[in-house]
């Protein structure tokens, strides 16, 4: 097939896109493909497939299946102009594909932290700790840690915790404010630990009022 004519099919495939005629261009597409898929116009079926499958107003879109038909068009017709814009295709598709496995995984960070900030309302504090510090543990420097040390930090400063700690309480928010500075929760933190610093010194004050009654007892 010459470039002229590959180009008019190319252009029909678009018009029928546009159209919202689908189904028809996946179907006449596959039909040139049954009947030889290493031979033109195949490279335009491939084409036109990769774009049906990535087209946004197409309900059955589908970027796998875009990828899959783009990169058989450069594996099977490395030498076809079209090659060139299919390769941009999966360069794209790729990237999405990445994005989307970040905002999966950072919605299971969320979800985590979630749960176990749940199991401090609910006083669960043993468990909580020891799903907080699992997020701590895993790899990587970024979210779900902030919510962590937040979690942690309210833990060991919760009233009702058996086992408080204030000096660990202090410990899990200083590192959030270092760590994650940016973070929504570094604000939050900070309150905490401007709270502690009023609380010691009210403490301070009790035990130098104790020690002033002692020595005027003597």
């Amino acid at each position: 097939m010459d470039a002229a004519r590959a180009s008019r099919l190319v252009s029909k495939y678009r018009n029928d896109l546009t159209s919202g005629f689908y189904e028809t261009v996946i179907q006449g597409s596959k039909q040139i493909l049954a009947k030889n898929d290493t031979e033109q116009p195949a490279d335009v079926a491939l084409y036109a497939l990769g774009e049906a499958y990535v087209h946004y107003d197409f309900a059955g879109k589908n970027y796998d299946l875009s990828r899959y038909y783009f990169k058989k068009l450069i594996d099977k017709f490395p030498d076809s102009p079209l090659s060139s814009e299919a390769r941009t295709y999966v360069s794209l598709l790729e990237k999405i594909d990445l994005k989307e496995k970040e905002i999966v995984s950072l919605e299971k960070e969320q979800e985590s932290v979630a749960v176990a900030r749940g199991m401090v309302e609910e006083h669960n504090f043993e468990e909580a700790v020891r799903k907080n510090l699992r997020i701590l543990k895993d790899p990587g420097k970024g979210p779900p840690k902030d919510g962590a040390l937040y979690n942690l930090g309210l833990i060991y400063a919760h009233i009702e915790n058996p086992a408080k700690d204030y000096e660990k309480s202090q410990k899990y928010f200083r590192e959030l404010v270092e760590n994650f500075p940016e973070s929504p929760l570094a604000g939050e933190a900070r309150i905490w630990l401007g709270l502690f610093g009023v609380f010691e010194k009210m403490q301070q004050i009790d035990t130098d009022i104790e020690e002033q009654k002692k020595q005027l007892i003597r």
